[in-house]
């Protein structure tokens, strides 16, 4: 015998009744590698269900509902089975469609679930192992993890604590320290001069006012002595 293939059937309580064939451990006792989960409506399973249990390592997923038109929730069965078909969201996104078995059946045809179960189980075997896409999942992870922190811990705090304390320690004092005090003591004491060159203007002014009266003076004496010379005549 063939290795069993692990099917997962996600089936209806009002479903075919497989109470007298399954043990506490949800298993079939006739087919040890088909594991029942039972919902209260088919409805309510939903394709997102389907695709972990083949992820999570499932060779194949039976669907099982009441008969269509027999809904004990009115249209449960018709919603489940147009999203598996993809007329319905949401439907299946990356699933292998040969590995999903939907049924339709009556609470007696408890004998035609497991002849399905069991031709679904043979031809899983033909198809071989899935493909297990689990790898990538981890791989990448592993990269942001490892990188990404390691340039954030080593290459910004370094930037921070070396450049912009050098430029505000050594620049910018500097400036005021050298600048503006060269500055102040340049340019006032040439303001300080200019008072200076005004007493010499005042005495400037002085000697003129002086050799313009003795020059009067002496215009004045002059005219005097010839005024006596011609009174002698």
């Amino acid at each position: 015998m063939g290795e069993v293939k692990t099917v997962i059937t996600l089936i209806c309580e009002r479903a075919a009744d497989l109470s007298s064939e399954t043990g506490e451990s949800g298993h079939l006792a006739s087919q040890p590698g088909v594991k029942v989960v039972k919902f209260p409506c088919s409805g309510m399973i939903q394709p997102l269900m389907v695709e972990a249990a083949l992820n999570s390592g499932a060779d194949g997923v039976i669907v099982c509902g009441c008969q269509i038109g027999d809904c004990y929730y009115r249209e449960g069965n018709k919603m489940i089975r147009d999203r598996l078909l993809g007329l319905r969201p949401p439907g299946l996104k990356k699933a292998d469609r040969r590995r999903i078995l939907a049924l339709w059946l009556a609470r007696p045809q408890k004998d035609r679930f497991l002849s399905e179960a069991k031709d679904f189980q043979d031809f899983l075997a033909q198809l071989g192992d899935p493909a297990k896409p689990a790898a990538k999942a981890a791989a990448k992870p592993a990269e942001k993890a490892e990188a990404k922190p390691a340039e954030k811990a080593e290459a910004k705090p370094a930037e921070k604590a070396e450049a912009k304390p050098a430029e505000k320690a050594e620049a910018k004092p500097a400036e005021k320290a050298e600048a503006k005090p060269a500055e102040k003591a340049e340019a006032k004491p040439a303001a300080d001069k200019k008072p200076e060159e005004k007493p010499e203007a005042k005495k400037s002014d002085k000697k003129k006012t002086e050799e313009n009266a003795e020059s009067k003076a002496e215009g004045n004496g002059d005219e005097s002595s010839k005024k006596d010379d011609k009174k002698d005549e």
